[in-house]
């Protein structure tokens, strides 16, 4: 798996190599079996170093646990409903409402490894747009040590002048109180504009999925609070799917088409508001840049340039 692959287009992918298997007459047991040889097959994702540390990712002992849980008749979604990946609870979350509403297994893991491509998509495109206003604000917060750094490089004593003369201890003192100022403001800035839900339009896919066993609307809603709740998932969308469901039932036309267009809506209007939070944040970066990063730049690097000069001549008359 590269590693500008996000967890969800990974989880996508044998998501929908399930799909396929189920979908050929495979049980999910064997299913399961076969993902997990696969995954063995394909060798391991971390590098040596990853290994090393103990950084292994946590998607390649998944689909052992499944198989192994299957085969001892631990329900899928007990096994994957405390998973650290959202994706793989999102899968226990389908899986559970599929198997609750009588919907088509096969059918239901293909649609969601759709959306799972769609969200990974997504997310890599936000990262790549966040990475140049990332990059900038780390660039920025090194200017006043830069500053110092050039001093003593140039023989002034920078570092002596900020240790021992009172007005470079000052100058010390607020320096560095402005560069940890800038520091925090510029990681507040990147958060910020970093925050988006894990999965938007969750809720209306996973109703979208379980409108597909022809059940009753209401009891497909109730399904899917129940298996967010099981699967410890948040979803802002339970709103929207009542809305959904309601123009369904007025107009006629068949909620799970609805759904899911709805669904498609709202992960790209979750792109368009993130990749608008990126770009401005190359703007708003300026902000600690002139009110801390560059006065901390001065108390560090130019204050105490001045200070030996002044002193050295002063010295010398």
């Amino acid at each position: 798996m590269s590693a500008q692959r996000h967890p969800a287009e990974h989880t996508a992918t044998i998501v929908e190599r399930l799909a396929i298997l189920l979908e050929g007459g495979t049980t999910p047991a064997s299913a399961w079996r076969h993902l997990a040889q696969l995954a063995d097959d394909d060798g391991p994702d971390a590098t040596f170093w990853q290994r090393l540390r103990g950084r292994v990712p946590v998607r390649e002992a998944t689909e052992h646990t499944v198989a192994r849980g299957l085969a001892r008749g631990v329900p899928l979604p007990d096994l994957l409903k405390e998973h650290p990946e959202p994706a793989w609870r999102i899968l226990a979350c389908a899986w559970s409402l599929a198997e609750r509403t009588g919907s088509p297994l096969a059918r239901c893991l293909g649609d969601l490894a759709e959306s799972f491509r769609d969200v990974g998509l997504a997310e890599r495109e936000v990262s790549i747009a966040l990475a140049g206003p990332q990059m900038t604000a780390r660039l920025v917060s090194a200017l006043p040590l830069a500053g110092l750094g050039l001093g003593v490089m140039l023989g002034f004593g920078s570092v002596q002048t900020l240790l021992t003369n009172p007005l470079g201890i000052a100058c010390l003192v607020l320096g560095l109180a402005f560069l940890t100022a800038g520091h925090a403001w510029n990681r507040r800035l990147v958060a910020t504009a970093s925050k988006r839900p894990p999965h938007p339009g969750l809720a209306l896919d996973l109703a979208a999925l379980g409108m597909l066993g022809g059940g009753a609307a209401s009891e497909v809603r109730a399904g899917v609070e129940r298996a967010l709740s099981r699967c410890g998932i948040e979803s802002g969308d339970l709103g929207h799917v009542d809305t959904v469901l309601a123009l369904s039932s007025a107009a006629g036309v068949p909620a799970t088409v609805l759904l899911r267009s709805e669904a498609a809506l709202a992960r790209r209007e979750a792109r368009t508001a993130a990749a608008r939070r990126a770009a401005e944040l190359g703007v708003k970066l300026m902000l600690p840049l002139g009110a801390c990063t560059l006065p901390a730049f001065m108390l560090l690097g130019v204050a105490p340039l001045v200070i030996s000069v002044i002193a050295s001549t002063v010295g010398a008359r």
